[in-house]
């Protein structure tokens, strides 16, 4: 049972946009205390896009916009050992207060406070940041005293309630690398401290868990937390699997990417195996952009990725966030924040739908939402963009990364989609819109069926502009009954002998 005060409504009031309602709040972690059992617990911040690496907070003012970012630099926080200036981050809270919106928070060590030399010993640099000799027990003691006086400045602020989440980070060699390059030596501090202990892969795991560990005991209850995937994909020492909860711990993950990723897709599947089932949240950024193929539509399909992941939190870039004034960012923009948090509650989803294609790795096949295409490889022929290097249809539009193709007069002529049970019993007496994003290419017919009864399906002849269109069709969630071929729900067919490429089909409910 989460304890409210008057106050702490009182702060929501001036932080949370018009329209937001609260999701559930946070419960209390298994590492709680009793003293903290009378504290305000903050509630979970509004799922959707989130601002990340922005040139400027403001621009996390624009409406598609849930929630920014606050770093401050370990240098600049803690100028004197033990002595913590929080003015920076007090100055960034009250802005983001003032623009009706949170923000995560995290504290980088990217940049060491001066003084650090004096206490640990250095051990050159790697990547261009400085490596303090961390597997020393004295750092990781310097280390947890920042972060408690950290979380707890957080808990004491007028503006906490501004807090979405404090991103946890290990603060070794820069703020998130702990690999030390081999043939490294090192210096003793000011001090003559040096440690005799060599550095070893395994060292520097176990400081990832007790790091981690720290931001847990600090944050909890009253924080939103998320720790690194990392943590949790490593094998010695045994990953704290029991840390992640709803009420606990969340995963943080970061270089997301659409594209072939061996490392990352590895990372995604966990997110789905824990987020994606409702056993923990997820917030989640991107791998930068850099060398990308076709930006608008890896973008997209990105945060498609994210959604079909469970994550709740889809960090974006602020140079991509910034191409949000132009129709097919805020497009996809605008789909990430009606799903996102839905995952976990089929009858609240306001909707359901499947992104074709099958694309690389641990993560190939659909992406989806409540929907799923009944044997997808034996019915249609997946498209492919090579990376984003042959955009399928026009290079203006999102969509072309991936689809796939049905091909009239074939046995691949047919695709066949079905409904989650429990989404479809949610919408038995709700009016729906069903829609159907294909290529116009050609002047063959596509037919959308939910029934087999005279009016209950639309047939769209193409015109052959190559552009992708829309098919949108008000169809009552009643005639969506699992009656059709395989059990399916919809069905959408090639006619004749023209071949047809689609990218989405989706069921919307509105109102929700």
């Amino acid at each position: 049972m989460r304890v409210r005060i008057a106050a702490l409504f009182v702060l929501l009031a001036l932080v949370v946009p018009a329209g937001w309602s609260a999701p559930p709040a946070r419960g209390r972690s298994p590492v709680a205390t009793a003293a903290a059992a009378a504290a305000p617990i903050l509630p979970d911040p509004p799922a959707g896009i989130y601002q990340v690496w922005a040139r400027l907070h403001a621009d996390a003012a624009q409406p598609y916009i849930k929630a920014g970012q606050i770093v401050v630099h370990w240098r600049d926080v803690e100028p004197a050992r033990g002595r913590y200036d929080w003015t920076k981050l007090d100055a960034l809270l009250a802005q983001y207060r003032s623009m009706g919106k949170r923000a995560t928070v995290q504290v980088d060590a990217n940049t060491k406070p001066a003084w650090l030399w004096d206490h640990v010993a250095r051990c050159g640099t790697a990547n261009g940041y400085e490596v303090p000799q961390y597997w020393d027990p004295l750092y990781f003691d310097i280390q947890q005293q920042l972060v408690n006086a950290f979380t707890a400045h957080l808990k004491g602020s007028p503006d906490v309630a501004t807090v979405a989440l404090v991103r946890a980070s290990p603060n070794a060699l820069g703020t998130e690398l702990t690999e030390v390059p081999k043939g490294y030596t090192c210096t003793p501090a000011t001090s003559g401290r040096i440690s005799g202990v060599a550095w070893t892969a395994q060292i520097g795991r176990e400081y990832y868990l007790k790091i981690m560990g720290a931001y847990r005991t600090a944050s909890s209850p009253e924080l939103p937390f998320a720790l690194r995937v990392q943590l949790f994909n490593n094998t010695l020492p045994p990953p704290p699997l029991d840390w992640l909860g709803v009420d606990d711990a969340w995963v943080f993950g970061t270089a997301s990417d659409i594209d072939a990723n061996p490392t990352r897709d590895a990372y995604d599947v966990f997110a789905k195996t824990w987020a994606g089932a409702g056993k923990t949240q997820a917030y989640w950024e991107p791998h930068h952009t850099k060398n990308k193929n076709h930006l608008v539509s890896w973008n997209y399909w990105r945060l498609l990725l994210e959604l079909h992941k469970g994550v709740s939190y889809v960090a974006v870039y602020g140079q991509e966030l910034r191409n949000g004034t132009l129709p097919e960012y805020r497009a996809a923009f605008d789909f990430v924040n009606r799903y996102a948090g839905s995952h976990t509650t089929p009858d609240r989803s306001p909707g359901a739908w499947v992104a074709l294609k099958l694309g690389p790795g641990r993560m190939a096949g659909n992406f989806s939402r409540f929907m799923t295409q009944l044997n997808p490889e034996t019915t249609s022929t997946p498209l492919d963009s090579n990376n984003g290097g042959m955009i399928v249809g026009p290079t203006t539009q999102r969509f072309g990364r991936h689809a796939r193709r049905i091909d009239g007069g074939t046995s691949k002529n047919r695709m066949y989609f079905q409904l989650d049970p429990a989404f479809r019993a949610s919408i038995a007496t709700s009016a729906t819109k069903v829609r159907v994003v294909y290529l116009d290419r050609g002047t063959g017919q596509l037919r959308l069926s939910w029934g087999t009864t005279a009016g209950t399906s639309r047939t769209v002849t193409k015109t052959n502009t190559g552009a992708w269109k829309e098919l949108l069709v008000d169809v009552p969630g009643s005639a969506l009954r699992g009656l059709l071929s395989l059990g399916s729900d919809l069905t959408v067919t090639a006619l004749g002998t023209d071949s047809s490429i689609v990218h989405m089909v989706e069921v919307q409910v509105p109102g929700r």
